[in-house]
């Protein structure tokens, strides 16, 4: 009997008797085929008392009246099963799991729908294409990553972990502007924690480097120093701590220093206040300040003291030492 090829669905030969027959054998194939449904993919022996319509992909290692059939379809009708052969990207949905799963060389492989999984692709292109040299490549304008909560099956943690093959190689993150670098960090060529930047995308400089044996931090290019804050000059000096970490203060006659804002424990700043005429800084003890007492600035126009400060926040101080 001359057959369709992918379904093998029965052709009515010229002048046959009882076409009825095999056209009726055509549409039980495709009532069984199309938009195919089954039930379950991981059993190897036919569940008792089926129903009339009941689909199942054979498991491996199959027996009994599934004997042979493994990776086929099996369907319930007519009180007997009829097994049918998949065809390579078949796509069947399994009810018992919630997944779409599709025929492929390696056997029926889930496609991660309702709790399925992705395994093993070899391109992956969302909003964009892939290709060999960015396997997996993604155009959007937002992701999210968050952690599985306690209640949902995780930890509440979320780590992502990066490995490379050897020290020699590079494990990094680079940042680009029109497809040209201007930052990267990471395991660049070494085990040490690297930072660079580029001008240009071809001209790198190391900025930051941490030694993966004793965590010294070494800043190629120097720390680039901070800008001195002008203070305004009034009767109560006003230091934010979070505007920088050199304060200067042009001054004359009596000042009231209270303790600075935005302070946090260890935080260091500088003082310096230049006298346009004798002045004198004095304390204010509600605001718990600096620590001691303030000896009187120096008397003469264009002279000063600079006041080298530390927060201690356990005693809640400001240490200092001054010249």
């Amino acid at each position: 009997m001359s057959e369709t090829t992918k379904l093998r669905l029965p052709l009515l030969a010229a002048a046959q008797a009882q076409k009825h027959v095999t056209h009726n054998e055509a549409l039980l194939k495709l009532d069984a085929l199309l938009h195919l449904e089954v039930i379950d993919r991981d059993l190897a022996a036919p569940p008792p008392g089926p129903a009339d319509g009941d689909r199942y992909i054979v498991a491996a290692g199959a027996s009994g009246a599934w004997a042979g059939e493994d990776g086929h379809v099996a369907v319930w009708q007519d009180g007997v099963w009829r097994f049918h052969v998949p065809q390579t990207g078949w796509r069947a949905y399994v009810r018992d799991e919630g997944a779409l799963c599709v025929k492929a060389d390696a056997g029926w492989l889930a496609l991660g729908a309702g709790g399925g999984a992705l395994q093993n692709l070899t391109l992956f292109g969302l909003g964009t294409q892939a290709d060999a040299e960015n396997p997996f490549a993604a155009k959007i304008g937002k992701a999210l990553w968050t952690a599985r909560t306690v209640a949902e099956g995780g930890t509440g943690d979320l780590r992502y972990t990066f490995n490379k093959e050897a020290a020699a190689n590079v494990l990094s993150l680079l940042f680009q502007r029109n497809w040209s670098g201007r930052a990267e960090m990471g395991l660049i060529g070494s085990d040490d924690l690297q930072v660079k930047v580029s001008a240009d995308g071809a001209t790198w400089r190391e900025a930051l480097r941490i030694d993966r044996a004793t965590g010294r931090a070494t800043f190629s290019q120097g720390i680039a120093p901070r800008a001195w804050v002008t203070l305004t000059d009034a009767a109560t000096v006003a230091i934010d701590a979070a505007a920088g970490d050199k304060f200067r203060l042009t001054a004359s006659g009596t000042r009231t220093l209270g303790k600075p804002t935005n302070l946090t424990d260890g935080v260091r700043f500088l003082l310096r206040v230049i006298n346009s005429a004798a002045t004198t800084l004095t304390l204010n003890a509600a605001y718990a300040p600096l620590s001691g007492s303030v000896p009187a600035l120096r008397t003469g126009a264009g002279q000063g003291n600079t006041f080298d400060c530390v927060y201690d926040a356990a005693a809640d101080k400001i240490f200092y030492a001054w010249y």
